[in-house]
């Protein structure tokens, strides 16, 4: 029986969240299949590309919750 693999569960196998089991059909199927094994890669290539982006907003955004920041006080002073 050929077993049939989602997305979601190559991305569990990647982060190592999937049983024993599971990561030995999906090495199984990476030997068998040349279309998995190269969307498995593809998954793998996203999942450590993703540690190297840096998430900052921008200087414009933290600007503009400190302005919305500093007038919320005055006015919670004010009032």
């Amino acid at each position: 029986m050929k077993q049939q693999f989602t997305q979601e569960d190559m991305v569990r196998s990647i982060y190592g969240e999937s049983s024993y089991l599971e990561q030995m059909a999906i090495r199984a199927a990476q030997k068998s299949n040349q279309d998995f094994a190269e969307e498995y890669q593809s998954l793998q290539t996203a999942e450590a590309l993703l540690s190297s982006v840096e998430l900052r907003p921008p200087n414009f955004a933290i600007q503009n919750i400190l302005n919305y920041s500093s007038s919320s006080q005055f006015e919670a002073e004010a009032g």
